[in-house]
């Protein structure tokens, strides 16, 4: 535990000082805080696309997409540039999952909601190795193309407070990402043999990551703004060959976005 807590203090750090190549974005958390039968809850941003529904009184299925593609963020003089210290630029891909959870209000008022989900889900990033940004004019960028494959289980526990106007929730997220079929450029990682190795290693086992999540909403009733906060912390790194952890992992994830929530508690919370 405590080797945890100085990697959580480390991630802000490692972000600042490397020039991560990200082959795996996590997804937003879908954190729907469900009360009640027939509740439908979606969450729409630029990255990710979620939603909830309620089957019965306590059990709700989820399916949640997720599509990275930050060119937009970026001119075309940008991209003769460094990378951005906080993610990379270049990465796009993305993953589509679905789950099935429980969800009780756990008070007399019906504020206090716990749930759990269980899912899984397939997915695809790609990335070029930053030597792109001085190759010579004319270089292909399939040659320092970095790609891989991979599936997805996930755990969520959450427990948070559903308000009408406001909502905040903290998730603990444990997923486990087996990747494969990674394929390296010709010029990706050329002047280091190892690295070249070290990232075709990746498919060898399945990565568990540890990923605790704050989402906070604030609106009115059926639309509100959200906000969440996300560490990506992989618990085994054996095979990185003492690479820092976010060489090819994004540790730290920030997504806002709106939020549509219809059911029958919303609509009585009018009156």
């Amino acid at each position: 535990m405590k080797k945890l807590r100085l990697f959580l203090m480390a991630l802000p750090v490692c972000a600042l000082f490397s020039c991560s190549r990200d082959i795996y974005v996590p997804n937003q958390a879908n954190v729907p805080l469900l009360k009640e039968k027939n509740e439908l809850k979606a969450n729409l941003s630029l990255t990710n696309w979620q939603a909830a529904y309620s089957i019965t009184d306590n059990i709700a299925l989820m399916v949640n997409g997720q599509y990275v593609h930050r060119g937009w963020l970026y001119t075309n003089g940008d991209n003769d540039g460094d990378d951005d210290l906080f993610v990379d630029k270049n990465t796009r891909g993305g993953l589509f999952e679905g789950g099935v959870g429980f969800f009780k209000a756990v008070d007399t008022r019906k504020r206090a909601v716990f749930d759990v989900y269980a899912g899984y889900g397939a997915g695809a990033f790609k990335t070029l190795d930053r030597a792109y940004n001085s190759a010579p004019d004319g270089a292909l960028a399939n040659d320092y193309l970095l790609r891989t494959r991979f599936h997805k289980f996930f755990v969520q526990p959450s427990f948070g407070l559903a308000h009408k106007v406001v909502e905040a929730a903290f998730t603990s997220r444990f997923s486990i990402v087996k990747f494969h079929d990674q394929t390296l450029g010709v010029k990706a990682f050329e002047n280091d043999t190892q690295r070249r190795e070290n990232f075709m290693r990746l498919g060898d086992k399945a990565v568990p990551f540890f990923e605790p999540t704050f989402t906070v909403r604030a609106g009115y009733r059926y639309i509100k703004w959200y906000g969440q906060l996300m560490f990506s912390v992989p618990m085994n790194d054996e095979t990185y060959n003492n690479y820092n952890v976010n060489d090819y992992f994004q540790p730290v994830s920030v997504t806002m976005g709106v939020t549509l929530n219809f059911g029958q508690w919303v609509k009585d919370a009018g009156k």
